[in-house]
């Protein structure tokens, strides 16, 4: 197997900083952005503002796949590009124990089927379920073997 490494590069050039944990919110809950320091500034992370772009694409998506790719580039933009993000049929063999500094996760229903959204700053993803786009997608700074369930991101500041 060839293992691959990519890197996902937005518009937005992401500074060193040192992240702090959020707490969690489901929709329809309220929390204020948390904030990290970095050297040259501070960095907002809304998980409100996360949550809503979330449920934006719930309700703009005509179809499944559409809808996975569409909540992992809406968090990962509404983080500021500053955060790997995985979203993941729940219904499906994963593991997400490997996820280290998760600053945000919901679950969200579409077509009667329940996702998982990870925001975080690196670690392993591991899903053993199918891996077609209909089931999982993820954005960032990564390495995997060609083929295979397992994803080892890396921090992306």
């Amino acid at each position: 197997m060839r293992k691959t490494s990519k890197m996902f590069v937005g518009s937005v050039i992401a500074t060193s900083m040192i992240a702090a944990p959020l707490s969690l919110t489901t929709f329809g809950q309220t929390a204020e952005a948390a904030t990290t320091t970095g050297v040259d500034g501070s960095v907002s992370i809304d998980p409100v503002a996360i949550a809503d772009k979330i449920e934006q694409a719930v309700k703009s998506s005509q179809n499944r796949d559409g809808f996975v790719k569409n909540a992992a580039y809406s968090a990962f933009y509404e983080a500021g590009q500053n955060y790997n993000v995985v979203v993941q049929n729940l219904s499906q063999d994963h593991d997400f124990s490997g996820l280290n500094n998760v600053v945000y996760y919901d679950s969200v229903e579409y077509d009667g089927i329940t996702f998982g959204i990870w925001v975080f700053e690196d670690g392993t993803f591991v899903n053993n379920g199918d891996g077609g786009y209909i089931n999982w997608t993820f954005v960032g700074s990564f390495d995997r073997e060609d083929g295979s369930g397992t994803v080892d991101f890396h921090k992306r500041f």
